[in-house]
């Protein structure tokens, strides 16, 4: 009876969540319908009811990850401008590539480039970055590469700290303070 009413509960939006909690607990390269199916006490050919297979899954918590990162740095900047928006988008980015460690796996190692949603998506998080370069009247050339700078500094840390480095008694997190001071600097 248990396993009849857990299916009929089952969704693709409950099927993302567990997986993006068991993807943090195991790794995303561990993934499977099996383990998955597991996790929701069901049997696995019940997710092919929703998903033709673990990549498409992967794609949809791909663009679930994206859209909330989207939307949190959205509330986050509100009311915010110049070096307070560059510092606040940092930090909500940050913060939310480290509650889910998995999201931001799926969402660096993109498993499709093919797909619209993301590619809105994408660009998106862009336009919020050059929005936030605005006070700067930087050219459309040095918008474009302080863009790929931010970018790379917020990802280069974020995978740093993944990968395990950072061990230096020294606090990794007033590194990247400094590094997102610094690269406000180089825009003043």
């Amino acid at each position: 009876m248990r396993a009849l009413a857990q299916k009929r509960n089952l969704t693709k939006a409950k099927i993302i969540d567990v997986t993006f909690e068991l993807a943090n607990e195991i790794g995303i390269t561990h993934i499977n319908f099996p383990k998955i199916s597991e996790r929701l006490n069901i049997k696995y050919p019940s997710l092919y009811n929703h998903f033709a297979n673990i990549d498409v899954l992967k794609i949809a918590m791909t663009e679930t990850f994206v859209a909330n990162l989207n939307q949190q740095l959205i509330k986050s900047l509100l009311g915010k401008a110049g070096k307070d928006a560059i510092h606040t988008f940092a930090m909500t980015y940050r913060d939310i590539a480290f509650e889910n460690r998995a999201g931001y796996e799926l969402f660096i190692n993109c498993p499709s480039f093919d797909n619209e949603q993301l590619t809105n998506q994408f660009l998106e998080m862009t336009y919020m970055i050059r929005q936030i370069l605005v006070p700067y009247s930087l050219s459309e050339e040095e918008t474009v590469h302080k863009s790929r700078e931010f970018r790379s500094i917020l990802h280069g840390y974020i995978s740093l700290v993944f990968l395990g480095y950072f061990r230096h008694q020294l606090d990794h997190e007033e590194s990247f303070e400094r590094m997102i001071a610094d690269y406000i600097q180089s825009l003043e």
